[in-house]
């Protein structure tokens, strides 16, 4: 009962906020709906179950990807391309669309989930890793490409600061 409501409590945050960052007029305030919605993502991550996706889902996307928004909004003039880009005579087709789109994907995922578990004869949940079997991979199999990705942000990290020196 009580996964329950924290399923519908973060759910409801989740549609809220992701609104929230669409409808939004100021950008900072969009970028910080849109941390709301990740961080709900993240809680729902760790509700399935799926701990490591949670985690990833924080550290890497709210704690890099969400920081390196922040600055670039707060960097740039937005006020002079917000004008320059007013796209309100597409805003219609743009939404049936969208909602197009999304009703094919969540089709192709059912489609998916249901095959995989008739091929299996497991459940979709039982499939998954656990922690030390990813760790075990990451750190010996795929370490050559995590140690990259890692200097990969290190530059771009030095290269975001050397860009915004005076």
């Amino acid at each position: 009962m009580i996964e329950q409501i924290i399923f519908w409590l973060l759910s409801t945050v989740l549609i809220l906020s992701a609104l929230g960052t669409v409808g939004m007029t100021d950008a900072v305030n969009s970028v910080m709906c849109l941390l709301a919605a990740m961080l709900a993502l993240a809680g729902l991550y760790a509700l399935l179950g799926a701990h490591v996706v949670a985690l990833f889902q924080i550290i890497i996307y709210i704690g890099a990807v969400m920081v390196l928004f922040l600055f670039v909004i707060m960097l740039l003039d937005l006020k002079k391309t917000m004008k320059l880009l007013s796209l309100r005579s597409f805003s219609g087709g743009f939404g049936v669309i969208f909602v197009c789109l999304v009703g094919i994907i969540a089709w192709l995922f059912r489609h998916a989930a249901v095959s995989v578990t008739e091929t299996c004869g497991l459940p979709a949940v039982f499939l998954t890793r656990n922690i030390h079997d990813i760790a075990l991979a990451l750190f010996s199999r795929h370490l050559l490409v995590f140690e990259l990705a890692s200097v990969l942000l290190l530059v771009a990290t030095i290269g975001a600061i050397v860009m915004t020196r005076k």
